[in-house]
């Protein structure tokens, strides 16, 4: 038995008077209470996928790997070895991946928060988030709901500054997504075609990806807008 980046695995080294082919070659394990799987089989669906669960966080939070190494005081390699379960973080790096990423401790080792009795999300639970590819100055998001809740709608809360435009759509995202223009004027570009936004109208979105955003008028765009899982 050995353990080599956070993996335990098994070899067999000896078999009496047996010829196996898997002989010396080590076998990738899991254990969970009384309960041994190895790597070959299925992991079930409860399976600790700590990575997983950090590239999700650390992406609704609009960081690169080496954006939040820096934060967190670690390498880019190591946010990507962790993300890829190649290796687990040290005690004080998860906690300062939790603290860093605004969620508890307990969000890497649970699917969802618990949301059985809450219908409201304070406004103090908000987050400020970066959106890849475009700039801070020409947009500021922020993510209404806590980072390690999982709806099947995330809303979030957009502003443009007068006289700014936005070379490309606010998320890479594969679905639905609606908006709903809380104050402003919005222009947006989708394929040859420009299309005028006012106050209380509403921006629904299939597969399609405008190329283009502008705020052509004096005032900040305030934006309400929802991607739908």
């Amino acid at each position: 038995m050995s353990v080599k980046r956070g993996k335990t695995s098994l070899t067999i080294l000896k078999a009496e008077k047996r010829e196996l082919d898997t002989m010396n070659k080590p076998f990738i394990y899991w254990s969970k209470n009384l309960n041994i799987t190895f790597d070959s089989e299925k992991h079930s669906t409860d399976w600790l996928d700590l990575g997983k669960r950090l590239k999700e966080f650390r992406t609704k939070r609009g960081l690169s790997q080496t954006e939040l190494g820096k934060l967190v005081g670690v390498t880019p390699s190591t946010i990507s070895q962790v993300e890829s379960n190649l290796i687990y973080p040290s005690l004080p790096a998860l906690l300062k991946m939790a603290e860093v990423l605004a969620i508890e401790l307990s969000s890497f080792f649970r699917e969802s928060v618990d949301t059985t009795n809450r219908m409201i999300f304070p406004s103090g639970e908000a987050m400020d988030i970066k959106l890849p590819n475009l700039s801070e100055g020409n947009i500021h998001a922020k993510l209404l709901t806590p980072v390690d809740f999982k709806p099947k709608a995330e809303p979030y809360l957009l502003e443009i500054p007068p006289n700014k435009t936005l070379t490309s759509h606010f998320f890479i995202h594969k679905g639905e997504e609606i908006g709903y223009l809380l104050s402003g004027t919005l222009q947006l570009k989708l394929e040859k075609s420009v299309y005028h936004v006012r106050a209380g109208d509403v921006i629904y979105l299939t597969s399609e990806i405008p190329s283009q955003w502008e705020n052509p008028g004096p005032d900040m765009v305030r934006l309400l807008w929802i991607k739908i899982r």
